[in-house]
């Protein structure tokens, strides 16, 4: 036994060792930088995107730009976005990062884009791997290298934020979105280890910066054994959050038809998703008619407040309208009409102007008003406008969208917002 104990103090031993430095800190992978630099000052918020390009469809530019759109100048002070791109061939990930730096190249210079990658020799055998659930070689060799791709992103990010949030290359945001997981945070009184703003897979997680060294740890320990999205829900049970905090609605919605493995056209979208929030008005008891043709299920009542979904219709044409008759006449403080969506920001109304009615009166099967007074035009597919004492003062029973050009596009109404004066 002496003897033994003999030979394990003789062992070679790794006199700069730390558990600090060598088992919590983030791993010391290579990588290359192909647009922008580490920022200088710890964002808030670090959003980390893998992209593999796709052969039919591309949506990477679509996502990057719906996340610096959706977020105020305020906001993007406090968000830095890191691009990882993940494909074997260097000369396509340096055709793709610049075609990020003509798209972008103002979030560059600001400290608010970063586009890196890495060598596939710094990576584990993606060969010969054990098929665990039946899958064919090539699928079992993609879902591997992904994990290895969530690795080393997530490792890149350590240090760069308070809070970590990984998203997918074909995704769109709810509008204000950092703003929306600030304040959860803040109003977060019990721990936590990952949180859900989005329901499906990858999408909308959010970590402790703190935890992304262990986190890209645990994804390279089981690279070969699982799909990624498994391996998240083991690493938030493993510290001890035994089920996944999901917040309502979804801030992030998936667009993506064509998956990075599959060529295959797949359509997953979250039911949940709502791109717009804040302070919806109040929810007077209405009625919505419209003349344009309606496209599936996207009826006037979809939209009409207090309103869950939206009015999607096409063949949208010069005097198209869109009515919302009172049960009972209300006296208009303010309101808010938005038209498009993130998924599908062309479907706007591009000429038109809302109209305030009196006099109801039925018509047929729907009702309308008899007088119309105009209040204001769209622009750029919103209507605001807040000083409705100053426009009509009295009690009006309608409010009409009419349209005045026709439009190629189909139009979506996405939101409509009612404040009604108290007494």
């Amino acid at each position: 036994m002496a003897g033994l104990a003999a030979a394990v103090c003789e062992m070679p031993q790794n006199q700069n060792f730390t558990v600090k430095g060598n088992v919590i800190d983030p791993l010391p992978i290579p990588y290359e930088y192909l647009l922008g630099s580490r920022p200088t000052r710890k964002r808030y918020l670090s959003i980390g995107i893998s992209s593999i390009h796709r052969k039919n469809k591309y949506y990477l530019m679509r996502t990057i730009e719906s996340i610096f759109s959706q977020s105020s100048p305020e906001e993007l002070k406090e968000i830095v976005l890191v691009v990882y791109l993940a494909n074997n061939d260097s000369t396509l990930n340096k055709q793709t990062a610049k075609e990020i730096k003509d798209g972008f190249s103002s979030h560059i210079d600001e400290g608010n884009l970063l586009v890196i990658c890495s060598s596939l020799a710094s990576y584990p055998s993606l060969q010969g791997l054990q098929r665990n659930f039946w899958d064919k070689d090539q699928s079992v060799q993609h879902r591997s290298k992904q994990n290895v791709d969530y690795a080393f992103l997530v490792n890149f990010c350590a240090s760069l934020s308070h809070y970590y949030l990984m998203l997918e290359d074909d995704v769109v945001c709810a509008n204000g979105f950092l703003s929306i997981i600030q304040q959860f945070i803040r109003e977060r009184m019990e721990p936590w280890t990952t949180v859900a703003f989005s329901t499906l897979g990858y999408i909308g997680k959010l970590y402790h910066n703190e935890d992304l060294p262990k986190l890209a740890r645990f994804l390279l320990l089981f690279y070969d054994v699982m799909p990624c999205d498994w391996l998240l829900e083991l690493f938030h049970q493993s510290k001890a959050q035994k089920e996944i905090i999901t917040f309502r609605p979804s801030l992030f919605q998936h667009i993506g038809r064509i998956s990075s493995f599959h060529t295959m056209e797949t359509i997953f979208k979250d039911p949940e998703f709502q791109e717009d929030f804040g302070d919806f008005g109040d929810f007077p008891a209405v009625s919505c008619y419209t003349d344009i043709l309606v496209f599936d299920d996207y009826v006037p009542e979809e939209v009409c407040p207090p309103g869950k979904g939206v009015f999607w219709g096409r063949n949208v044409t010069s005097g198209s309208s869109f009515t919302i008759v009172f049960e009972t006449p209300i006296i208009l403080q303010k309101l808010q009409i938005y038209t498009g969506s993130a998924e599908y920001k062309r479907d706007i109304l591009y000429s038109g102007y809302v109209e305030l009615g009196t006099v109801k009166i039925k018509e047929n099967d729907s009702a309308t008003c008899r007088i119309f007074r105009r209040a204001g035009d769209f622009r750029n597919g919103k209507f605001e406008l807040d000083n409705f004492g100053q426009v009509m003062g009295e009690q009006i029973h309608c409010l009409r969208i009419q349209v005045t050009v026709t439009q190629k596009e189909w139009l979506i109404i996405r939101k409509i917002n009612i404040w009604v004066k108290k007494s």
